[in-house]
């Protein structure tokens, strides 16, 4: 059990200046996509979903699997589970971190939730696609379009929230002696882990490339995951699932702005992995798997030490 901590609060709110910036990189972010989205060249629907026999139809089912883990994640695992989650925001108005309960839909706001969401999504979408293709369809460039937008932005809040958790969340929950245990629960695993490892599996099968311009949707994913953040404390929950997207604070227009640019640089990965495919596969497969190795836990680490001992 995380010990509460207050927090202190500058007599200057810096909410204004965050809210500006946040604003700011969501429009200039659009508009640079809406801008250079047709710059990268025609989408190949064979290659996203195959010609239409058995191979499509394996992606199709591959797909919907993933879609349903997701959804069976979120309904069964998180929304319908009577045992609450476990989590230590920092609530607005008495400015102090401390230990809350998250039951029901309340526990799809965290970041991580919303990589799992996307995560499904971005499958559902494809696998519709691709079961469409089944059955002798014609998939227009738009849908092609945005069945890999959603995928970029699926593989790189994947990225972002396995290696955060993994080197950032984990090691401080430690350092402050708070229960791990939750962090390996089978829907966290699917947030933290599996969602990255089957969106790898798109790179690996060679169907999906995330193309140079989709690298702003990095700063459009984060700035809307910001702006919803500061609606929830505001209107919903009445906290902040994390400390550091607190705009007031001396240091918080800087930590939003540094939130959406690693969501941007988190996309440079895939598209590095899509350079490195379009040259070697075995180079790409052998990069997909130190991705996996290095960004994922499946177990406890070993130097945890449980606060029942």
């Amino acid at each position: 059990m995380a010990v509460p901590r207050k927090k202190e609060l500058s007599s200057w709110d810096r909410s204004g200046i965050s809210f500006f910036l946040t604003i700011s990189i969501l429009v200039l972010s659009l508009v640079a996509y809406v801008k250079f989205y047709d710059k990268s060249g025609e989408f190949d629907s064979t290659l996203m979903h195959g010609e239409g026999g058995i191979i499509t139809l394996s992606l199709s089912l591959f797909r919907f699997a993933c879609a349903y883990l997701v959804f069976h994640s979120a309904v069964f695992w998180m929304i319908r589970n009577p045992v609450p989650g476990n989590m230590a925001p920092l609530f607005r108005d008495d400015f102090e971190v401390r230990d809350y309960h998250s039951t029901g839909f309340e526990r799809l706001v965290p970041f991580s939730s919303w990589t799992m969401l996307i995560f499904g999504f971005a499958m559902l979408w494809n696998g519709t696609v691709s079961f469409w293709v089944f059955f002798d369809g014609t998939p227009s460039e738009t849908i092609l379009h945005i069945g890999t937008a959603i995928f970029a932005a699926a593989f790189s809040s994947a990225v972002l929230t396995a290696v955060i958790v993994r080197y950032v969340i984990l090691p401080s929950m430690m350092k402050h002696r708070e229960d791990i245990q939750h962090m390996f629960l089978p829907h966290e695993q699917v947030m933290h882990n599996w969602s990255l490892i089957f969106l790898s599996c798109e790179f690996v099968f060679g169907t999906m490339h995330v193309r140079i311009p989709m690298i702003v949707l990095g700063l459009t994913y984060g700035a809307f995951y910001l702006i919803f953040a500061e609606l929830w404390a505001r209107y919903g929950g009445g906290y902040y699932v994390y400390e550091f997207i607190d705009p007031r604070p001396p240091e918080g227009p800087l930590y939003l702005v540094g939130l959406m640019l690693v969501c941007c640089a988190s996309f440079i990965i895939g598209l590095f992995i899509s350079f490195v495919r379009d040259s070697s596969v075995l180079a790409a497969i052998v990069l997909v798997g130190l991705l996996i190795v290095l960004s994922t836990r499946f177990s406890l680490p070993a130097k945890h030490e449980s606060n029942s001992t």
